[in-house]
């Protein structure tokens, strides 16, 4: 009787070790998931103020903000497609696979479709012209 205590705990380690180490990787994994979608998103929403910065010297203001010197034609698709296609594959594990820009007079919509998902992540930012920020506030 002695004996059979005896193998009776190594064997019950032998079967819960493996569930305790595969629920330890899905903990990590989820926590990585996580990661990387709040990553995606900052980095979606941020990617849509820059846009919305855009001016084409409407209201006196010919400045354009977050666009490439000396050309005569800022893009604001052209833009958010380049910035997308750089931080593409910067993501730990889970990247997003393609993204979109849709820009109206308001506001400036930005998609992404993630891996390990079929949802579409979606960023709406209204546009903003500082100058005409600045001279609303100084009228009040």
């Amino acid at each position: 009787m002695r004996k059979w205590q005896k193998g009776y705990l190594s064997i019950e380690a032998s079967m819960i070790m493996p569930v305790v180490l595969f629920l330890y990787l899905m903990i990590i994994l989820a926590a990585l998931y996580m990661y990387c979608r709040c990553a995606i998103s900052q980095d979606t929403f941020l990617l849509g103020m820059r846009a919305g910065g855009f001016t084409y010297g409407e209201n006196e203001y010919g400045e354009v903000l977050y666009g490439k010197e000396g050309e005569k034609e800022w893009s604001v698709h052209a833009y958010v497609e380049e910035r997308l296609e750089k931080r593409k594959n910067s993501y730990p594990v889970y990247s997003y696979i393609e993204g979109s820009c849709i820009v109206n007079e308001k506001n400036v919509c930005i998609q992404t479709v993630y891996g390990g998902s079929v949802e579409t992540m979606q960023k709406q930012v209204q546009k903003r012209n500082p100058v005409a920020m600045i001279r609303e506030g100084r009228k009040g």
